[in-house]
């Protein structure tokens, strides 16, 4: 199992590298990742494996000094429970997102047809945090080869 879940965040990697979003192009990936093989179990798996590594220790935004109050608008105060909106505090709190990736998962939260629960707010939170740190990574080492590069 631990192999699959591995082969899933690998094939993940990939489409971001491909410019996918892993949350407005998910149906196109989980159709993807179900043709090659994987079966719905092992996805969910390896999308709560996502959610520990990237939701539940202190992230690189941490900071004492940053305020963490975020202005909601009616629709959002409407469509995001106080659950949801406390999980975001949270998550802000502990430096695991900004304003702007908060921004970033309330907006993608909007956009879904329902009023998104706790597990949805998760897995778009999450899904957002992989995405920006795997395009962090890749553009951080794309610099280094151009530095080296030049050198």
């Amino acid at each position: 199992m631990r192999d699959k879940i591995l082969n899933i965040l690998g094939l993940l990697s990939e489409s971001l590298l491909r410019n996918k979003d892993l949350f407005y192009d998910a149906q196109e990936i989980w159709d993807d990742l179900t043709q090659r093989g994987f079966s719905e179990t092992e996805i969910e798996t390896a999308l709560s494996h996502i959610e520990r590594m990237s939701l539940d220790v202190p992230g690189a935004f941490w900071s004492d000094s940053i305020p963490v109050h975020r202005t909601y608008t009616t629709e959002e105060m409407i469509k995001l429970s106080s659950r949801v909106r406390g999980y975001l505090w949270k998550l802000k709190c502990r430096g695991i997102i900004d304003h702007a990736l908060e921004d970033e998962i309330v907006q993608k939260a909007m956009n879904l047809e329902e009023h998104p629960g706790l597990r949805e707010i998760k897995t778009v939170a999450a899904l957002t945090v992989f995405g920006y740190e795997h395009k962090y990574i890749v553009d951080r080492d794309r610099n280094i080869c151009t530095e080296s590069r030049l050198n």
